[in-house]
């Protein structure tokens, strides 16, 4: 079984993170109430990135993963839009001086981070990047108990989908909980009609509970700003899927 980071096979993460016109219109909306430079940070495969782009906000990617940069830009030529792209490591970056009036970490890629040196060295680094009335806006995933608490040896169907060379794909996951740090261990398993498991890929993502957001966004030296439960812009509510942070100087 072929296992290594999702991030190196953008074809394969692209078939589990299709476009959501609901995520894009907020994020778009968002960028243009605070101005027109765009850090579109933890990128991914311009997924977010392209939408910003066509809107006609002046937009930089930046992603760690050189496999997906690649994907971007090669995206962002098949749509006509010319976002700059860059590498960089959230947890740790310097763009040169250049400063956003809206940095963007969409679809729980805050998730990745796991210590408390890891967020100080994101809302740092974000901080160092803002315009004086900039804002940092991100979701990320509410804990769900439920799923904290999961059989780790179960394997749970996630998706199907279809793959332009290999087929019918199914992906199921196991998880296991360490609760001290906080970290939910997931394996993501692959088949295609002709192999089962050809590929697995590890997602260790952090879960951050309401009221440590505050605490882990201060610690960086930012504020909360507000909170939503959706991007709709509801509040946010015990029944929330998620929590969307916008955060400022």
């Amino acid at each position: 079984m072929e296992q290594s980071s999702l991030y190196e096979r953008p074809d394969l993460y692209d078939l589990m993170a299709p476009r959501d016109a609901i995520l894009e219109r907020f994020y778009v909306e968002i960028a243009r109430e605070g101005g027109n430079r765009v850090l579109d940070l933890a990128c991914g495969s311009g997924r977010l990135t392209i939408p910003l782009a066509q809107a006609g906000l002046e937009v930089v990617g930046a992603d760690l993963s050189p496999a997906m940069l690649e994907s971007a830009r090669n995206q962002a030529r098949a749509h006509a839009v010319e976002p700059g792209f860059v590498q960089a490591d959230m947890r740790d970056f310097d763009l040169g001086g250049r400063t956003f009036e809206t940095i963007i970490v969409a679809m729980n890629s805050v998730l990745h981070l796991h210590s408390l040196d890891d967020f100080k060295g994101f809302f740092g680094s974000v901080g160092r990047h803002l315009s004086p009335n900039g804002r940092l806006v991100f979701d990320a995933f509410l804990p769900d108990i439920a799923l904290l608490n999961a059989d780790p040896d179960k394997r749970e169907l996630i998706g199907t989908v279809v793959h332009d060379d290999l087929g019918m794909i199914t992906v199921e996951e196991t998880a296991r909980y360490e609760p001290l740090a906080q970290v939910r261990h997931v394996d993501w398993y692959w088949s295609s009609e002709a192999e089962k498991d050809f590929w697995q890929v590890k997602l260790p993502m952090r879960s951050i509970f309401p009221q440590e957001m505050p605490l882990l966004i201060a610690s960086g030296g930012l504020r909360l700003i507000t909170r939503f439960g959706d991007f709709d812009r509801g509040p946010l509510a015990a029944g929330s899927m998620r929590q969307i942070c916008l955060c400022g100087l």
